[in-house]
């Protein structure tokens, strides 16, 4: 897949089909807005009713329900109607299935556009990024980025092209999950993009215990490392398992506490555990007021004539994590992880975002000309939110992180003003990034 060619973020006309050329008829959305606001209050009482269903373990009143929001739903109505399609499909939906394959046939061109039209992966990747390039001390000469989810590397070019200008190596392990056979694509793309700006850049793949073993052996302070974990973002069409995640990141923060270096984690709502979610209904309703604002937003961003492309994409990136079953497996895996403490910073202190960073993100999504908002959030003023008016969609969170290094050299020297700036250049700093909290 070819992703990395420009960042112009100028790519409508790609998916400009118009009713004349179109090869799938879609109905047009109706203009009736008293009417889609009836709807819309019924089924969102029905969908609640369900999830209160779920909850009191009345498994034939919940099919019951389901079978009836199933029969309200439409692929070309309200946020609200289309979400219903995803979560409660009919057994046999000839409709959606042809869509879905008609939509894969232009899978690169719809990948591309989406990630550049929307907001929520740049969002992510941009903060995440911009707090790697403030962290990185100046006397460092290499960076090394473990990532535990690399997908197709359209994260780093960005990053590339910044970490060229101020002459550092990059090394980019990929975390081995599972038989992935894009690596060696994106590994490709990467490296070729590198060389062009000049830059001196490695990418391999590896399990969590090779690597852990490999940086064992590392010498210390020689470079600074970040692990980035990006989960649940829409262009991504994939999360991981709760487990697999604290995995990595208790591996992350134990390797901080011997090399200076952040921690980078962006993803869907996998990433709120703000609340505990002990009911299901609680759960279910913060997912179907995050995943409305997401297909509010993406039907705002779309002139009335591109609704076949739109709702092409919200097939290929929406659907994939909109579904009942989905929604209570992961609710209960949520329920049973007891050592999530993601709002808690792992113990560690917030650090502030920069105003650039801000900055940056604001005017990325061009805030005060959409309904796209960006908020300063966390104890700390460590959070910075991409919300759609008022729901959360993505979060980026910095913590600060002392290492064994810094605290070394803390105690051998006595002058403030040196310490000072010792412990600005030699902490590592924490940024978590998610979508939809």
């Amino acid at each position: 897949m070819q992703v990395y060619e420009t960042f112009d973020h100028e790519l409508f006309s790609a998916l400009a089909t118009t009713p004349e050329n179109s090869s799938v008829n879609f109905p047009v959305l109706s203009n009736d807005s008293g009417h889609v606001t009836i709807q819309t209050g019924i089924m969102k009482l029905l969908m609640m009713a369900y999830a209160e269903a779920v909850e009191m373990e009345q498994e034939e009143l919940a099919k019951v329900i389901a079978k009836c929001i199933s029969q309200k739903a439409n692929l070309n109505g309200s946020p609200l109607e289309r979400i219903a399609l995803n979560l409660f499909p009919p057994e046999e939906n000839q409709e959606k299935t042809y869509l879905f394959q008609e939509s894969l046939t232009n899978f690169n061109t719809a990948f591309r556009a989406f990630y550049d039209i929307f907001p929520y992966g740049r969002f992510a990747h941009l903060t995440a990024g911009s707090a790697i390039i403030e962290a990185v001390p100046a006397h460092v000469n290499l960076v090394h980025i473990v990532d535990f989810d690399i997908c197709e590397g359209i994260q780093w070019p960005p990053f590339i092209e910044a970490i060229a200008r101020i002459k550092k190596s990059v090394i980019i392990t990929s975390i081995k999950l599972d038989q992935d056979s894009q690596f060696d694509q994106t590994r490709w793309q990467l490296c070729n993009f590198a060389t062009s700006l000049g830059l001196n850049l490695k990418v391999q793949e590896m399990g969590m215990a090779q690597m852990v073993k490999k940086m064992d052996t590392r010498k210390l302070g020689s470079e600074f490392m970040v692990f980035n974990c990006m989960i649940g973002l829409l262009h991504m069409g994939r999360t991981r398992k709760t487990t697999q995640v604290m995995d990595f990141l208790k591996i992350a923060r134990g390797l901080l506490a011997k090399h200076q270096g952040i921690i980078t984690f962006g993803g869907g709502l996998e990433v709120d555990r703000t609340t505990n979610y002990s009911d299901f209904s609680l759960f279910f309703n913060k997912n179907l007021a995050h995943y409305e604002a997401l297909f509010e937003s993406m039907e705002w961003g779309f002139p009335s004539y591109l609704n076949e492309a739109r709702i092409a994409m919200e097939t290929l990136f929406l659907a994939p994590f909109v579904s009942s079953k989905s929604w209570f497996e992961k609710w209960d895996e949520q329920r049973q992880e007891k050592d999530v403490n993601f709002e808690k910073g792992f113990g560690l202190k917030g650090e502030r975002m920069s105003m650039e960073n801000c900055n940056e993100a604001m005017e990325m999504v061009k805030e005060g000309e959409t309904p796209y908002r960006i908020r300063i959030e966390g104890e700390n003023g460590n959070e910075m939110v991409l919300a759609w008016k008022e729901t959360s969609l993505v979060r980026v969170c910095v913590w600060k992180v002392m290492t064994e290094i810094c605290k070394k050299k803390l105690n051998q020297h006595v002058n403030v003003k040196h310490v000072l700036n010792h412990v600005e250049r030699g902490c590592g700093l924490l940024a978590l990034s998610g979508q939809g909290l």
